[in-house]
């Protein structure tokens, strides 16, 4: 997929715009003034028929003079998980619901463009994998720390990936870590990388963590020879 693409497909269009979530934040762009622009939140959609945002009464009360059926408008939004696009597409507006709250109604897009966000494309995964302080290059997996976290691998790519912890309470104090993966295909051979975590995200009884890997030849390797870029979650 390259980075930014234009496309009247159909199964591309429906493969993109199903990975949306209810609840999800929009952007609606109300006229050619890219200033006229509000915020609204995704109820549900109808293929082929409709997209449903709802928006605040005050945010309605505002611009109402700019929402009427018929109105073009250009609608925004991130896909998250494995796709990592920007969304965008005309519409128009259907009809306008007052009650019990503010609804939109848009028609459904004939084209989408999107713009790829990430630099290399990830799939998702439930691979095993355990992480610690980084350790010197020649140390191996098995002479690697004691003081490790398990936990999964949400997603992978050649540049990074996103893991799950169960055990910890509250962020990780590292940086720079070392992270072990065991493929199914050859668990008695895993592959010890060095990464640096990006970003870290605090749930309830989880932790997950964006990790940036450094340049690794065995990793590329082991995905060409998997194909894993060929799998159909990336087809859209």
């Amino acid at each position: 997929m390259s980075k930014h693409q234009i496309t009247t497909d159909r199964t591309t269009i429906v493969n993109t715009l199903t990975k949306l979530s209810p609840g999800a934040m929009v952007d609606i762009q109300l006229s050619a003034n890219k200033q006229l622009r509000i915020k609204a939140k995704l109820v549900g959609y109808q293929e082929g028929a409709y997209f449903a945002f709802s928006l605040p009464q005050h945010i309605y009360a505002q611009q109402q003079d700019h929402m009427f059926e018929g109105k073009s408008c250009v609608i925004r939004m991130i896909v998250e998980g494995d796709a990592g696009l920007c969304v965008a597409f005309k519409t128009k507006l259907i009809t306008i619901n007052k009650k019990p709250q503010i609804m939109l109604f848009v028609e459904y897009p004939e084209q989408i463009e999107f713009i790829q966000l990430r630099h290399k494309s990830r799939i998702n995964t439930h691979l095993p994998v355990v992480i610690s302080e980084q350790q010197a290059a020649s140390v191996s997996a098995e002479e690697a720390s004691s003081n490790m976290l398990e936990g999964v691998v949400l997603d992978l790519s050649e540049g990074g990936c996103r893991i799950e912890l169960a055990a910890p309470s509250q962020s990780l104090s590292m940086v720079f870590v070392q992270i072990i993966l065991r493929f199914p295909l050859n668990p008695e051979k895993p592959i010890v990388l060095n990464g640096t975590i990006k970003s870290q995200q605090q749930t309830s009884d989880k932790l997950r963590v964006g990790i940036q890997f450094d340049a690794n030849k065995q990793l590329k390797a082991v995905f060409n020879k998997l194909n894993m870029f060929n799998h159909p979650s990336l087809a859209a």
